[in-house]
C-alpha cells in the first residue's frame, strides 16, 4: 500500500471509528435505558395503586390532615412525591405540601387517578414529582453514566489510533527517513557499504531503492575512476619503458653506424632493418595512444558507407598477406566470402583487423597460424579470427578488451604493446552496432568473433560450417 493511502486510512480512521463507538455504545446502552424506563413505569403503577388503596382505605379521616398524611406518608417519602386529593367538584380534600414543604421549585404531574369511595363519591387523585420518573437521582445518574461510558470508549478508541498510527508511521516513515540521513552522512563520510534495508514497495521504498542505486552507482564510479587512475599510471610507466627501449636501441644502433662499427654492407643492412623494426614498434605505439584518447574524449569519426563484405576483406586480406609473409606468418582464408552489403568504415575495419592480426602475432606460437572465416546468420555477419598462440586464461577474456588490461602473459616487456589495441578494436565494433568478444583456453590458441549487422538484402550467404 502507498504512502498517500496509508495517511488517508488513518486520518479517516481516527474521525470515523472513535464517532462510531460512540454512537454504538450509546445504541448498546440505549436498550437497557428502555428496559430502565419500563421498570420505572412498572414502579410508577406500582406506587399509583397503593397510594389510591391508602386513600380509600383512609378516606374517613382525609377531613384531618395531619391523620391522613400519617396514613400516606409511607408511601409518598421514598420517592419524595407530592399528592393532591381532590372532590369531583374539584375541590381539594388533602395536599401533602400543606404538612411537608417540597423544596422543589419543579415538580411534575406525574400521574391522574380517578377512585369511587364505597359510598359513591369520585375522588381525583394528582401525583406530582420533581422528576418524570420515581427515583430522578438514580434514573440522572444512569444515563450520565451511558454518556460517560460511551463517550469514554470513542476516547479510548481515539487515543489508542492516535498511538497505534503515530507507532506505525514512525516505524515505516520517520525511520527509513532517518536510515537514509544517516545513509547520507555514512556517505560523507566515504563509507559506501551502508545499505538501507526497506523491502516496502511504496513511495518512500522507491526512494530508497533509487537511493541504493544511486550509492552503489557512486561506488562503481569511485571503484572504475580509481581503476582508471590506477591504469593510467601504469600506462605512463608502461609508455615510458616502452618509448624508451625501443629509442635506446634506436640510439645505440645509429651511434654504431655513426662510429664505424658497422664494417660490411650486410651488417649495415641488419642494422637499418632492426632501426626499422623499432621504428615501426614506436609507430604503433604512437598510433594507440593517438586512436585512445580520440576514444576517451568521444572524438571517433566514423566516415560509414555501404560496401560488398567480400569486396571490402578481400581488400584488407590481400594487404595484410603482404605484411604477414615477411613476418612468416601463415594466414588461412575460407573462401568463399560471403557476399553482402555492410555499412562500415572500410579503414576503421582494417584498423581492427590489423590489431587483431597484431595481437595474435605478438602472442602466437613459434610458427604462427591464423585462419581467417567468414558466415553469414539471419541478418548478422559473423567474422572469425582464429590463432595457434598459447591461448588466455579463462579470466582474462571478459576484461582483455578493458583500457590499459593486459593478461599475465602480456605483461611480458618482451611482447611490448600498451594493452590499447583490442580496446580501440571493441570501440570501433561498438561504433558500428556490432560486439566482439574472445573464445580461448591457455594451451589451445584463441578464436576472436566479431559480429556486424548486415544493412542490405543477402546476396550469398556462405553455407559451410562455423569454425571451431
Amino acid at each position: 500500500m502507498g504512502l498517500r493511502p496509508r495517511l488517508i486510512i488513518a486520518f479517516l480512521s481516527i474521525i470515523i471509528l472513535p464517532v462510531v463507538t460512540i454512537f454504538g455504545a450509546l445504541s448498546f446502552f440505549s436498550y437497557q435505558l428502555e428496559q430502565i424506563e419500563e421498570e420505572q413505569n412498572n414502579e410508577i403503577e406500582s406506587v399509583l395503586k397503593e397510594i389510591n388503596k391508602t386513600v380509600l382505605e383512609s378516606y374517613d379521616v382525609i377531613t384531618d390532615t395531619t391523620q391522613f398524611y400519617k396514613e400516606i406518608k409511607p408511601v409518598l417519602q421514598p420517592y419524595n412525591l407530592e399528592v393532591i386529593v381532590s372532590s369531583q367538584e374539584e375541590s381539594v380534600l388533602f395536599q401533602s405540601t400543606d404538612i411537608v414543604q417540597n423544596n422543589s421549585n419543579s415538580m411534575f404531574t406525574m400521574r391522574h387517578s380517578q377512585v369511587q369511595t364505597l359510598d359513591g363519591e369520585i375522588l381525583n387523585i394528582e401525583i406530582k414529582s420533581n422528576s418524570l420518573d420515581l427515583s430522578s437521582e438514580l434514573s440522572y445518574n444512569k444515563i450520565i453514566t451511558v454518556i460517560v461510558i460511551s463517550f469514554s470508549s470513542g476516547l479510548v478508541v481515539l487515543i489508542l489510533l492516535i498511538v497505534g498510527w503515530t507507532l506505525y508511521i514512525s516505524k515505516t516513515i520517520l525511520n527509513p527517513l532517518k536510515q537514509i540521513y544517516i545513509a547520507t552522512e555514512e556517505m560523507r563520510e566515504g563509507n559506501l557499504n551502508y545499505n538501507i534495508g526497506y523491502n516496502k514497495r511504496d513511495e518512500i521504498g522507491r526512494f530508497i531503492k533509487g537511493f541504493n542505486t544511486m550509492r552503489d552507482h557512486l561506488k562503481q564510479s569511485i571503484a572504475k575512476q580509481q581503476l582508471y587512475e590506477k591504469n593510467r599510471k601504469e600506462l605512463i610507466a608502461t609508455i615510458s619503458h616502452d618509448l624508451r627501449t625501443p629509442l635506446q636501441s634506436i640510439k645505440g644502433y645509429v651511434e654504431g653506424i655513426n662510429d664505424g662499427i658497422v664494417q660490411n654492407e650486410e651488417m649495415k643492412k641488419r642494422y637499418l632493418h632492426v632501426i626499422l623494426s623499432k621504428t615501426n614498434q614506436l609507430n604503433r605505439l604512437i598510433d594507440d595512444l593517438f586512436e585512445f584518447s580520440k576514444i576517451d574524449l568521444d572524438q571517433l569519426v566514423m566516415e560509414k558507407q555501404l560496401v560488398s563484405s567480400d569486396e571490402c576483406f578481400t581488400n584488407i586480406l590481400q594487404d595484410a598477406e603482404v605484411d604477414l609473409k615477411q613476418k612468416q606468418v601463415q594466414l588461412v582464408v575460407k573462401r568463399p566470402i560471403p557476399d553482402v552489403v555492410i555499412n562500415i568504415d572500410p579503414k576503421r575495419m582494417e584498423q581492427v583487423f590489423t590489431n587483431l592480426l597484431d595481437n595474435a602475432i605478438r602472442y602466437g606460437a613459434s610458427e604462427i597460424e591464423i585462419t581467417f572465416a567468414v558466415n553469414v546468420h539471419k541478418m548478422t555477419l559473423e567474422i572469425y579470427i582464429i590463432d595457434n598462440g598459447d591461448g588466455i586464461a579463462e579470466e582474462d577474456t571478459e576484461r582483455i578488451f578493458e583500457h590499459f588490461y593486459r593478461g599475465e602473459k602480456s605483461r611480458s616487456r618482451d611482447h611490448g604493446g600498451t594493452g590499447l589495441g583490442l580496446a580501440i578494436v571493441k570501440s570501433i565494433i561498438k561504433a558500428h552496432e556490432g560486439e566482439v568478444w574472445a573464445e580461448s583456453k591457455i594451451g589451445q590458441g584463441s578464436k576472436f568473433v566479431i559480429v556486424i549487422p548486415v544493412k542490405l538484402e543477402v546476396t550469398y550467404i556462405y553455407t559451410g560450417s562455423k569454425p571451431d
